[in-house]
This record gives C-alpha cells, structure tokens and sequence, in this order.
C-alpha cells in the first residue's frame, strides 16, 4: 500500500517546504564595509575614526526556523522604534534536523522548534530558554524531546504556557506535552499522543484554553499505481475541534467536531475574542471564515464561507485589537489586509491593502503592539519586515524592506508584549 495525496498539495510548495527543505536559488544580500579616516593637522597626526558602538538590540524579541543550516536566527527591535530587526550576538543557535515551525511561550521565557527532517528517524522538537534581557537562546536539557513519526512542522502553546501541542500527518495524531512552569521543559504526556482521523497539519488553541482546533488536509489510502480520484477511502479536507481538560491539559480522545474547510487547508487562526476563526484553502485560493460558540466550541461558517485570496494563500495572522487580518500567497510573493467586521467577525470581500514580500513567503508574524509584521521566505535568504498603520491597517514595507537570514527560512516567532504568570 502507497499513501498518496489526494491534490496537488504533495507537489506544492508548501510540502516541500515542510519535508524535503527548499531550493535556494539566492537573492543574496551583503553589504560593502568601507574604512572612514579623519583628515587631521600635522601637529595631531592621523588617526582612523572612531567606531560608534553598535546599539543593543531590544525587545520583542524575533526567532527564525532555518532548515537549510539547522539553526535558529536571533532578531531583537531596532533602538528606533521603527520595528525593523537587528540580529543579535550570536546570530544564530543550533537546532536539530530540520526545523519547521518555531513557537514563544507566552511567559515570555521559552522557545520551541519542531524539526522534521527526514534524515531523522523520528521527530522533535528541540527546546531552549530566553534570556529576558538579551533575547538570547540557551538549549535546555535535554536538548530536544521526541515527537511522532511524521510531524507536520507545527507548534501550538496553550494560552496560559501549560501545554503544547504538535500535529502529525503521517502518524494522524496529535502529540501532546505538559510544560514545567519552572522551567519550560516539555514532557510527554500520557497518552502521548491522540489520534486525529485526518491528516492534521495546522493547528490553533482558542484564547480561553478550552479547545484546540487542528487542519486536516485530503489523504487517501489506495493500492500502488491507483488513483486518489477512485478511492473509497478519501479523508476530505477539515478542521477538527478538540476539548481540552481544564486539569491536564489533555486532547479529548476523539474530536467533538469535524467540519469541512477549503481545499488543501494549511494554517488556522483564532480572533483574539475567541469568536471566529480563519482557514487558508491553499488550493483554492480562499480564506474560509467560521463563527464559533463560545459554550462548546463548535464551528460554523459564516455567510459568505468564504473570501477569495491570492494564489496559495498559506499562513495568516490577526492584529491583536482584532481589527484587521494579514495572509501570505505563495504563488503571488504578496502579504494582503483583510478588515474584520467587528459585529459579525467576516473578512472583507476584497484586501484593503496588499504589499510584495520575498519570493515564496511561508509564514507572518506580528509584532505585540500590532504595529510591525515580519514574513518568511522559503527559497531565499531574507525575510520581510513591513510597518502597519494604528488608524488604517495599511501594510506597506519598511527601509530596508528586508533583512539577510543565514539560510531560506519557514517558521517564525515572537516573544509576548507582556510576560504572563
């Protein structure tokens, strides 16, 4: 028996992005370093310019999943208020093979990487700790901890730090982790992991704890040489909706829920009210819109279900006002705005503002106070760092508009606007 995708989902970008690394076919960016003297009196002799020191980086604080190198890059803010990023000393720390999907815990004091390559038996996720004043990683110990066979790349953190979360398309199950308050080290629990009936590739828990809700994107188990199109035992594209205990910060064993998405559906997120919720259809070119019951979790799609997008939309973010959302094309190298109804939680029909970003942009992050956001390139060595309007939302993107990266990079994170206890 083969497993085979049931779309073009394996073919995309985005797969390749997540199993085999990218090509990097190099927009290469360096700078030229020159030597100031000072023109000086032949009492005084001469003497080479002093050096100004450079400005420490600050808070937040940017870390940025590099497959091609295994390691982490290190960003801190600009001293100048602008949200640009600076890299810190050192740029980078090792990861394990592969890393994906990088997550902050929201204390402020943790960072998680999912590594997926396939030279690895298994998967993990490696796991260090920040220093709050310099933002800089030191690995834990251990270094990693084990995932399931197949992880997607994916990372979620509950809301209040307790428990992560990791989805895995080959084993279809979730792993599941408790969170050492004192130190951050994740440990397995028990069960380690629960089954997800899909392919479960993105994930999101809501802003109250109470429910995790999982992207499964169309597989099919058929004989070697059949096609999907003649198989009987085709798992369509959904969301699951998963409880969490309020004590353990468990899976429930079976989702709640399962709802029907877009096509090849990748990344899911939450309104910071905790009342709607995003999908990317990938190959659909829609973002899908759901309202959700605050008692039980449910979904429903709102009207319209969906608003189109550009081509391969992939990943999404929401202010944290809820006001506007951002989401990242692939095909189309754009970031768009969606303005949010503020009653109803629907998306506008048409982007209120769309800027470029590198080549085949993967993942969005934004800054706390909403007034930044920072895009990932899977092919190239940069990243794009762009401004947001307070009043309007606009995007557009800042000088310079990108910073060098050691290696193409996929997932991204950024460290909270306040520490939570």
């Amino acid at each position: 028996m083969t497993r085979q995708s049931a779309g073009p989902r394996a073919a995309g970008p985005f797969r390749a992005a997540r199993k085999r690394g990218w090509a990097r076919r190099g927009l290469r960016i360096g700078w030229a370093a020159g030597l100031a003297v000072t023109a000086c009196g032949p009492a005084a002799g001469h003497l080479a310019a002093a050096r100004p020191a450079a400005a420490t980086p600050a808070a937040p604080f940017i870390y940025v999943a590099g497959t091609g190198r295994n390691e982490i890059s290190q960003f801190g803010s600009s001293p100048s208020g602008s949200g640009a990023l600076r890299p810190l000393t050192p740029k980078t720390v090792a990861s394990g093979p592969g890393p994906y999907d990088v997550a902050v815990s929201p204390q402020g004091t943790s960072v998680y990487a999912v590594d997926v390559s396939p030279s690895s038996p298994a998967g993990e996720v490696s796991q260090y700790t920040i220093n709050p004043a310099t933002g800089k990683l030191t690995p834990k110990s251990p270094r990693t901890v084990p995932a399931a066979k197949g992880p997607s790349g994916i990372i979620a953190v509950a809301p209040d730090g307790k428990n992560a979360y990791v989805p895995d398309d080959t084993a279809k199950a979730i792993s599941q982790y408790s969170i050492s308050p004192a130190t951050g080290k994740l440990t397995p629990m028990t069960p380690r992991t629960v089954a997800d009936p899909g392919g479960p590739t993105g994930i999101r828990v809501a802003p109250d704890g109470r429910y995790a809700y999982i992207t499964n994107a169309k597989l099919c188990i058929v004989p070697k040489g059949s096609k999907c199109a003649s198989a009987t035992n085709v798992r369509a594209d959904t969301v699951s909706v998963f409880r969490i205990s309020p004590g353990t910060g468990a899976l429930s064993a079976r989702p709640v829920e399962t709802v029907a998405t877009g096509q090849n559906p990748q990344m899911i997120t939450i309104a910071p009210d905790g009342k709607s919720a995003y999908v990317t259809g990938t190959n659909d070119n829609t973002i899908w819109q759901y309202s959700i019951n605050p008692a039980t979790g449910r979904l429903t799609p709102m009207s319209p279900a969906t608003v189109a997008t550009g081509k391969g939309p992939h990943d999404l973010a929401i202010t944290p006002d809820g006001k506007n959302l951002y989401v990242v094309t692939v095909a189309n190298d754009t970031v768009s705005q969606y303005r949010i109804n503020p009653r109803t939680g629907a998306l506008s029909a048409k982007p209120a503002s769309t800027a470029a970003t590198v080549l085949h942009p993967v993942a969005i992050v934004l800054a706390p106070d909403g007034k930044n956001a920072y895009v990932t390139s899977g092919n190239d060595s940069v990243l794009s760092q762009f401004a947001i309007s307070p009043a309007t939302g606009k995007i557009t993107p800042l000088s310079p508009a990108t910073v060098t990266l050691p290696s193409g990079s996929l997932g991204l994170a950024i460290t909270p606007a306040t520490a939570k206890p």
